[in-house]
């Protein structure tokens, strides 16, 4: 079978917003297996993708070891006799890669950043085809085995099939990160625990209210389970945190489950779109155009905090108040 090779090294977030591309190439390229050079999480999230995405190369960074693999994984790339090359990174260390390489090469150029990465990205594969591409959105598959568990989950908590759920992911990429690392751009992505706090009790009463089935969850990593509790308790216990072992296909699953997910600008946002679950975002910085979730536009809404007084306070910018009247939107009739 031919074959082809995709480029793409980011985190989870960053993966999903390349699988309308991968779509785009695996209907107009229905004769060639796909390649894709990326990263750890990036293997995550393209786990069982699609039967024609056949092998991963993971790129690992730092230390002497990892220098090593790469050579290793870059030769081995270098042997295969791909046809087509879609690189998605701007980065002048990837084209290093094939440059040499007798193949067609399709790469994604510095562009207007008002437009999505995601369209940027099937731009791309549009240069690579005479015939117009359709629109593909941001999506990946759910397992039966990840619904199971999720609705496992779920019952466990006492929340039922009936119940409109809203989720809160209140952490970030990079919240975690060593003392020595540069947290200074943290408030452009950090809602502080007090807001997350607030908007769950408005809704939380509007539901009790308006005799809605509504419940409002967290599921979080071990190592984000004091920020979960601080939430809990002061959201008076109107939020159920989870912070089980890490399983993706769970999470995949329990997010597509969840009726709308509040979040900063960060993976779960864009995973949530590739499962169709309407979204809430917050940003500050970064423009939603370029990054934002790619779903259709009647299901998702962005606060921004450059449209508000104090945007300089970055995500404090937007009040509770403000989400809440969001959340109201997609919530189900009284």
């Amino acid at each position: 079978m031919k074959k082809i090779l995709v480029i793409r090294v980011g985190r989870a977030g960053d993966m999903v917003m390349i699988t309308p591309s991968l779509l785009a190439i695996l209907d107009n390229y229905p004769e060639h297996e796909i390649d894709v050079l990326t990263s750890a999480d990036g293997k995550r999230v393209l786990n069982g993708f699609h039967e024609r995405l056949t092998k991963i190369y993971v790129f690992k960074s730092g230390g002497i070891k990892s220098y090593i693999e790469r050579i290793k994984q870059i030769k081995q790339i270098r042997k295969n006799k791909y046809e087509y090359v879609f690189n998605f990174e701007l980065k002048p260390s990837y084209k290093k890669i094939y440059q040499d390489m007798d193949v067609a090469k399709f790469e994604l150029h510095q562009s207007d950043e008002n437009k999505n990465y995601a369209k940027r990205c099937l731009d791309v594969v549009q240069r690579s085809v005479n015939v117009k591409i359709k629109d593909y959105w941001d999506w990946l598959p759910v397992t039966m085995e990840g619904m199971d568990k999720a609705k496992k989950q779920l019952a466990d908590a006492g929340v039922s099939d009936e119940d409109f759920i809203i989720g809160v992911h209140p952490s970030f990429s990079g919240l975690k990160k060593g003392m020595f690392s540069d947290k200074s751009q943290n408030y452009l992505r950090e809602w502080p625990p007090e807001h997350f706090a607030k908007v769950i009790k408005l809704l939380a009463d509007y539901g009790e209210a308006n005799n809605l089935n509504l419940k409002i969850i967290m599921d979080l990593l071990p190592d984000e389970i004091e920020l979960g509790r601080q939430i809990v308790k002061e959201s008076e216990d109107k939020v159920t945190l989870f912070t089980p072992k890490p399983d993706f296909e769970r999470y995949k699953a329990l997010i597509k489950r969840i009726d709308l997910l509040i979040s900063p600008n960060t993976g779960p946002m864009h995973i949530a779109a590739a499962v169709g679950t309407k979204n809430v975002c917050l940003f500050s910085g970064k423009s939603p155009d370029d990054c934002g979730p790619y779903m259709k536009k009647e299901d998702y809404l962005v606060l921004r905090a450059e449209n508000y007084e104090e945007a300089h306070l970055g995500l404090r910018a937007i009040k509770p108040e403000y989400v809440f009247d969001a959340c109201i939107k997609f919530l189900p009739a009284k």
